[in-house]
């Protein structure tokens, strides 16, 4: 059953097609937040008992030390669905279309919750058209990957278009200090705060340029204290590469220098890594992404920030060559996320001559697969 549109409730019960009844046995949870009840209208873990529950799952997870996902998704313009369906579709009684959208989306969300490999993890309310996942994860990508899977298909679902923020946390994130009050849940706290701070700073921006909705948006845990963390890679996102494009919440360093890190690894290399950053105004500018202690980092020239950080949208730039680079090689190198750039110039014109030059098509294939090894090479050293 598709949430594109809306049925019409049976006479006898205007309710039943809005507000579904649910097998409290397919709660979408593995281990954290056993025992809770669900919410009435999406299915899902009733927030009072996630908000219960959930801070000593992270922490014993990240104690552990292991990466935890957390990730918040927020349906775009649902008070404007609302409207539409009571000054329109009568059949759906005003609100009631309101409670149809959540409805559905808490049913693809727990679908595509138990498809997932997680050990440990759980999907649950926050505030009145908001859903959190949060999951005991392998590697950061991985669950950017997952959330955009959800993402997608409730745009399938769905006539509005969810967009999600989320952050990973590591075990250099927990405080300093623990004592025996309540640490765990003012940690747990602070995490939801900067994901729900980074998705409404996003939605801000995306509203101002005049964006689609439906993003997905990366931000870091804010620090435990002033001392700079080891940045456990795990917790951050690759750079973007091919056709891929990364919202990501940028802050400035406190260092004092006129940098804002992002929340991605940093690039092999003194070069850097050049990317097309576009800020909330919707001016655009290329700018070289630099490694700080592992993290990745851009130029920024202007005042101190107030709030959680700035909006950015990230896409890489295509390095120049002094030959075009081959379609057959260029998908390679786009399939195993390698950049060609980290080879000098010499070197990129004997590979290309080698592959233009190749007597039959398995000797250009094997010349594209030892350029790919060379890249990983020397990406790797």
């Amino acid at each position: 059953m598709s949430g594109k549109h809306c049925p019409k409730a049976p006479a006898h019960d205007p309710l039943a097609s809005s507000v579904p009844l649910f097998d409290p046995a397919q709660l979408p949870l593995r281990k954290w937040c056993a025992g809770s009840r669900e919410d009435a209208v999406t299915g899902l873990i009733a927030f009072p008992d996630f908000h219960s529950h959930i801070p000593r799952a992270l922490a014993a997870a990240l104690t552990d030390g292991g990466l935890v996902g957390l990730a918040i998704g927020d349906v775009d313009g649902l008070k404007a669905h609302v409207e539409k369906a009571n000054a329109t579709e009568p059949d759906c009684y005003g609100h009631l279309a309101g409670n149809k959208v959540m409805a559905r989306l808490g049913a693809v969300t727990r679908s595509w919750f138990h498809t997932q490999p997680w050990e440990a993890g759980c999907a649950a309310t926050f505030g009145g058209d908001e859903v959190i996942i949060a999951a005991a994860l392998d590697d950061a990508p991985a669950f950017h990957r997952a959330v955009a899977e959800l993402r997608d298909r409730l745009t399938d679902e769905l006539p509005v278009r969810v967009s999600f923020a989320l952050t990973f946390a590591a075990a250099e994130h927990l405080p300093a200090e623990r004592g025996l009050g309540g640490w765990k849940h003012a940690f747990t706290d602070r995490l939801l705060a900067a994901v729900d701070r980074c998705l409404f700073t996003h939605k801000a921006a995306r509203r101002t340029a005049g964006g689609d909705g439906g993003i997905i948006a990366v931000t870091q845990p804010p620090p435990p204290g002033k001392a700079v963390p080891a940045r456990d890679r795990r917790a951050l996102m690759a750079l973007p590469t091919g056709a891929e494009t990364l919202h990501v919440l940028a802050r400035p360093t406190d260092t004092g220098a006129r940098m804002l890190l992002l929340p991605c690894t940093g690039p092999v290399g003194l070069r850097g890594k050049r990317l097309r950053v576009t800020f909330p105004d919707g001016t655009a500018r290329t700018a070289v992404a630099v490694s700080l202690h592992g993290q990745a980092a851009i130029p920024h020239d202007t005042a101190a920030m107030e709030g959680p950080g700035i909006p950015l949208t990230l896409q890489p730039v295509r390095e120049k060559s002094a030959r075009g680079v081959p379609d057959d090689l260029a998908a390679a190198l786009e399939r195993a996320r390698l950049d060609w750039s980290v080879l000098p110039a010499h070197e990129q014109a004997q590979m290309l001559h080698l592959i233009t030059e190749s007597a039959s098509d398995d000797i250009r294939t094997d010349r594209i697969t030892a350029v790919i090894d060379a890249v990983a090479t020397r990406t790797r050293s």
